[in-house]
């Protein structure tokens, strides 16, 4: 909570994770393990009471770093980057169970006031403060983005994207979607959402007043783009849903790196970024053709 001075050290591979800590308030220090290596971390540690670690992709996507700090002094709690608990990683923390399941709940449900909880949390169970704090808060699974919107009478185009982003107030570049939508005519319809697997009907009834989307949460369900399937395997949600709605659906990518790092890159995509958002070609048949042109195809910004 805001005023302890106890320092949590925050490694997520989800920017807005790291995003909702710096707007919590809460003694956070914080970086992305996509963007480490092993010896940044005796800087980052300095001072540190105790380490939260948030992997996507599991203990491979960072096995180096991760072994470094188990190996430490420090209390560590491992989690996954799901909605859902990795057992798997939980069982490498260095805390209880328990510690871990509820430290998931908070990152899962994600927001400032759920990250400054978290920082209260472990300050009581595992430094033992006994300062107090809140159980996680549930946030809407979907909803719609409040802005300014210009008037038009075109088609409507619907921008889906995750609500991580917009509980973290990382919403700039749907603003800058919408305008660009606007600005040729049409209507922006701003929508966000924890999943596609999940989808309410309410959603879907939303959805359905769009006349094309811009889909930039994974359409394809699934925690491994490359294993995802329609109604598949890997707890995929049946796209179905969306191609009932008939209209044409365009998947836009929320790349990690900088716009300038992404216009100097001829790949166009990280590794990072290909392993997480790009299907591979068992998936969607031919996807090894998109990623040849993602240089020019995926959107800046």
């Amino acid at each position: 909570m805001p005023g302890d001075s106890r320092t949590v050290l925050l490694l997520s591979t989800s920017d807005t994770d790291l995003l909702s800590a710096r707007a919590s308030g809460a003694a956070y220090r914080w970086g992305n393990p996509a963007r480490l290596v092993a010896e940044d971390l005796p800087a980052l540690l300095e001072g540190v009471d105790v380490v939260v670690v948030r992997l996507l992709g599991g203990r491979r996507a960072w096995e180096e770093g991760l072994d470094a700090l188990l190996a430490g002094p420090l209390p560590v709690v491992v989690l996954g980057g799901e909605q859902a608990p990795d057992a798997e990683l939980m069982e490498l923390s260095t805390v209880s169970g328990g510690v871990c399941a509820e430290a998931h709940a908070y990152l899962a449900h994600g927001g400032p006031p759920n990250l400054a909880e978290l920082h209260a949390f472990l300050s009581d169970t595992v430094l033992l403060t006994g300062r107090g704090f809140a159980p996680p808060e549930a946030t809407p699974s979907w909803g719609l983005l409040e802005r300014d919107a210009r008037p038009g009478r075109g088609p409507v185009v619907g921008v889906l994207y995750y609500r991580a982003h917009h509980l973290a107030g990382n919403t700039a570049f749907v603003e800058t979607l919408c305008a660009a939508v606007e600005e040729a005519g049409g209507q922006a319809l701003p929508v966000f959402c924890s999943s596609l697997r999940t989808a309410e009907p309410e959603l879907l009834d939303t959805l359905r007043a769009a006349d094309a989307l811009v889909v930039t949460v994974l359409a394809a369900g699934g925690s491994r783009p490359a294993t995802a399937s329609a109604g598949g395997d890997d707890e995929a949600w049946d796209v179905g849903a969306l191609a009932a709605l008939d209209v044409p659906i365009l998947q836009g990518l929320c790349l990690t790196t900088s716009r300038r790092a992404w216009e100097e890159n001829d790949d166009g995509l990280s590794p990072l970024d290909a392993a997480s958002q790009v299907p591979s070609r068992s998936s969607t048949g031919g996807s090894s053709r998109c990623r040849s042109r993602s240089r020019r195809s995926t959107p800046r910004g």
